[in-house]
């Protein structure tokens, strides 16, 4: 778990430094102090978003790496994990003076804090024996390689999530689907996530349920996306719904994990490589990972980023539940990517970079360590 909580500290330093065209000769600010001390928020809601979020990992595998130690004052460690964050979100912001291409604010690290905070309530909810004795024996939930995917798959149906719960919202999200196209390649791309959802939530809360229930959990999953701020639901996933539905409830597990293991390497090639037309040059290769979801919109960024997150990690999961073997299983996401990235780089329009073998490695890695300390896969 150590090894996870300082890739995730290494993450934040590359996001949060990125370009890293320094410029060292920059003053700094007349008066620090009242830097230091001005709390004003921008009112740049993905800004908000993004420094919450971007800390919440840190708090969460923090927690968990000084309660698997299981040192005698976790309490303390806690806090003093929590106290290490909070100057190490003060150090990236002093750093981000010497960044042109940045904008550095004392109140981010404030909201820094915040994303902290937060990790470390979901490592106290997930893990701590106490909480989970006062929950609901169905309800309970424990970290583990099957939690990590269903927490990807929340994230990519809601973020960023912010609700709106009034009649003209939901008339606007419902206008999005009667105007909204059907895409063949989105609706299998909903099917499958569908079918990966239905699946990890009897694995998580280790029950099944009966096809009543999964529609009723259906039904309010869309009512809540229908609140959400710029819905963007369609005819695609709408009708994708009852087919998983069906598939879901039809299908045994025996055909149910092999049917989502090789539909997702296939979602995951043909994403990479659509439509397959070579030449005879060869691509420019981008050595800097995450090139492309640092620029731009970060909502939009952050979205395709968690998507391709879950993909990934769809893919070493059940081939992992198919073989029995979470490290053959990694073994072939870092494989995966390398083959995909090398059949870019002579692919008519692909921008071939290192980005998806890092996130294949990083991925492989949690999905190992998360069953190594896990009772449920």
């Amino acid at each position: 778990m150590r090894l996870i909580w300082y890739i995730v500290i290494l993450f934040i330093a590359y996001g949060s430094l990125y370009p890293f065209n320094f410029d060292f000769s920059r003053p700094l600010p007349a008066d620090l102090g009242a830097w230091l001390l001005n709390w004003q928020q921008r009112t740049i809601r993905s800004d908000v978003i993004a420094n919450i979020l971007l800390f919440i990992p840190y708090g969460f595998f923090g927690a968990l790496t000084v309660q698997q130690k299981q040192r005698r004052y976790t309490l303390l460690s806690i806090l003093l994990m929590l106290s290490v964050g909070i100057a190490f979100a003060f150090c990236l912001q002093f750093i981000q003076f010497y960044l042109p291409s940045r904008v550095s604010h004392a109140a981010d690290a404030l909201l820094n804090a915040i994303g902290i905070l937060i990790g470390i309530s979901l490592a106290a909810y997930s893990n701590s024996q106490r909480i989970q004795r006062m929950i609901p024996e169905g309800l309970r939930l424990g970290i583990s390689p099957a939690f990590l995917v269903l927490f990807l798959w929340i994230g990519w149906q809601f973020f960023p999530y912010i609700p709106v719960f009034e009649t003209k919202q939901f008339g606007q999200s419902l206008d999005t689907i009667v105007k909204s196209t059907w895409s063949l390649s989105v609706w299998l791309q909903h099917v499958l996530f569908w079918l990966v959802f239905y699946h990890l939530v009897q694995r998580v809360l280790g029950k099944e349920y009966r096809l009543s229930f999964i529609a009723l959990v259906s039904v309010f999953v869309i009512i809540i996306k229908l609140a959400m701020y710029r819905s963007q639901m369609g005819w695609s996933e709408i009708t994708a719904v009852p087919l998983a539905m069906l598939l879901h409830h039809h299908l045994s597990r025996q055909w149910m994990v092999p049917l989502i293991a090789v539909s997702s390497v296939a979602l995951l090639l043909w994403s990479s490589l659509f439509p397959l037309n070579f030449k005879h040059d060869i691509n420019n290769f981008q050595w800097l990972p995450f090139d492309d979801f640092l620029k731009g919109s970060t909502w939009y960024n952050l979205s395709e980023l968690i998507e391709e997150t879950l993909l990934l990690a769809s893919v070493g999961y059940f081939c992992a539940k198919w073989w029995r073997n979470y490290h053959w299983a990694s073994s072939l996401l870092v494989v995966l990517s390398i083959g995909i990235t090398v059949m870019q780089l002579f692919t008519v329009g692909k921008k071939p970079d290192i980005t998806l073998f890092v996130m294949a490695l990083v991925v492989g890695i949690l999905l190992v360590r998360l069953k190594s300390i896990s009772r449920v896969g």
